[in-house]
This record gives structure tokens, C-alpha cells and sequence, in this order.
């Protein structure tokens, strides 16, 4: 069994955490919760999953770079995709108001071809959004899929089979939505 290191970020709750873990255990992986008191785990995992949140801390570019450097499969969702958009920057978050909304499809996503595009087997998905704020640019990662009001929906590494993030939950949709299952899917295949 693969294991997947997943972010434990203070603010997120036991629920908001199952959704991740249940969704990494759905397609083979075993999550490890992952914070500064036992980092030391990832040096086990084959995969890290980047966890939405309120904040970038401490320890988003710690596992960029350690999933960078060891040629690790990367997951980042919501507040993970926009750390890998200001990994290496000295970059700040736009405040949007127009992106939050607690359940369901809320807009379009435009993704051009790119791995994620391989991956998802279609030009446009629908998506939930619970997001506040939003990366202007990526220095390191391609901007791979926007949002109806050009927002960055997604990021990825070109070089790397699974280094990809999405601004969106796909997390919650694991029970409904098709193309949510496939992103799981392929990130737990990808992990060495």
C-alpha cells in the first residue's frame, strides 16, 4: 500500500480531514496526517497531498520542495494549489469575493492541454469552489486551467508525471462527481 502524506493543517477539522483520507483510501493509498510533530514521516511516503486551509504555513514549502527535489507525486488543493503558485515568490494573494460557496458545482473550469487535460479527458469540468482569495501567476508551475472570470483554477509540473494542483475540492466530490474520482485515481496511481 502506497503511502500518501497528507497536510494537518490547525484550522481544518476532523471532517474536513476524513474527506482527504477517505478519498486517498477510495483508490489504494494509506494517509499519514502529516504536521511539525512528525514530520520526519514523509521520508515513508510515496505521495504528498497538500490540504486546503485558511493560510499558507510553515510547512507548504517545506513539501513543495521535498516532492520537488525527490521526484515525488503532488497533490495540492485549494490553499496547496495557490502555495504551489507562490512557491519560490515573493508573491501575495488577490482577495476575490465571487468563488465561495459552501456545496455543489458553482462554475466552469477551462483546461488547456496538459497532463491535468490527459488526465480528465475533457476541455471543461464543473466544480465547487470554497475559496476567498487567488494566486495573480505561478512562477515554477504552468497554469493548466482558469475559471470563467480568469482566475487560476490549476497548476502543474510539465516535467513530472503527478505534481499538480487544483483550486477547487475534489476531495468532496468523490461521491458524485466522475472526473474528481479520475484526479484521485491517477494521483495514487502516479505514486512510486
Amino acid at each position: 500500500m502506497k503511502n500518501i502524506c497528507v497536510l494537518k493543517r490547525d484550522e481544518n477539522t476532523e471532517i474536513e480531514n476524513d474527506f482527504y483520507i477517505n478519498a486517498i483510501k477510495k483508490y489504494g493509498g494509506n494517509p499519514i496526517l502529516i504536521d511539525n510533530n512528525n514530520i520526519d514521516n514523509i521520508y515513508n511516503c510515496s505521495g504528498i497531498l497538500i490540504t486546503g486551509g485558511d493560510k499558507k504555513g510553515e510547512l507548504d514549502d517545506y513539501l513543495i520542495k521535498y516532492a520537488l527535489d525527490n521526484n515525488l507525486s503532488l497533490l495540492g488543493i485549494c490553499q496547496g494549489m495557490q502555495s504551489m503558485a507562490l512557491y519560490d515568490t515573493k508573491e501575495h494573494l488577490e482577495r476575490i469575493n465571487n468563488h465561495y460557496q459552501k456545496e455543489g458545482y458553482v462554475h466552469k473550469v477551462y483546461l488547456k492541454d496538459s497532463k491535468l487535460g490527459q488526465i480528465i479527458k475533457n476541455q471543461i469540468i464543473h466544480v465547487n469552489s470554497h475559496h476567498n482569495e487567488t494566486p495573480k501567476t505561478s512562477k515554477i508551475f504552468s497554469i493548466v486551467g482558469m475559471s470563467e472570470d480568469d482566475l487560476i483554477e490549476a497548476l502543474e509540473n510539465s516535467k513530472h508525471k503527478f505534481q499538480i494542483g487544483v483550486q477547487w475540492h475534489p476531495e468532496r466530490m468523490i461521491n458524485y462527481d466522475f472526473y474528481s474520482n479520475k484526479l484521485f485515481k491517477e494521483f495514487i496511481n502516479a505514486c512510486k
